[in-house]
């Protein structure tokens, strides 16, 4: 099992590091540090895999089960809740390219420091939400601007609104 997890984390880290390539962005492994990758442009990322889980939810008003699907990504380290991006990567399986990328920048995790889950659903990746949906992830899908347009004085604005 630790095994898979370590292959997950490594695919979620070569689709990344492919994206960033398409777009002539260069990044730099590192080992030992806080983060996964750190940019061109000194942007901290960290990069995270996962594959779907299930929750269950019991509506009594309507009597019934729903199925949702979900992915969880764990920020572990005091080091890892430092980067400026958060690039989250869902899996269908492992055989399969992942669904899309999550590019979350440091300050719109406002509740990072409290709870160390960041959670992806699966109308997230297709788009489809309830108007009472305040927190639209999907503005965060495949958006490589985020970290191509990132610039290291930035860092100090987004620490000051944690």
């Amino acid at each position: 099992m630790k095994e898979n997890k370590e292959y997950l984390a490594y695919l979620g880290e070569c689709y990344v590091q492919l994206e960033l390539a398409k777009r002539r962005f260069k990044t730099f492994k590192m080992f030992n540090f806080s983060c996964d990758l750190i940019g061109e442009n000194w942007a901290k990322i960290e990069i995270k895999s996962a594959l779907p889980s299930w929750c269950r939810a019991y509506k009594e008003k309507v009597n019934k089960t729903y199925e949702y699907k979900h992915w969880q990504f764990r920020v572990t380290t005091e080091g890892q809740r430092e980067s400026d991006f958060f690039i989250c990567v869902p899996f269908e399986s492992l055989d399969q390219p992942p669904l899309g990328f999550f590019i979350f920048p440091r300050g719109s995790l406002k509740t990072l420091g409290k709870s160390d889950i960041i959670s992806v659903f699966e109308s997230d990746i297709k788009g489809y939400f309830k108007k009472s949906n305040k927190e639209n992830k999907f503005k965060y899908l495949n958006n490589w601007d985020l970290i191509l347009k990132f610039k290291e004085e930035t860092r100090q604005e987004n620490l000051s609104t944690l």
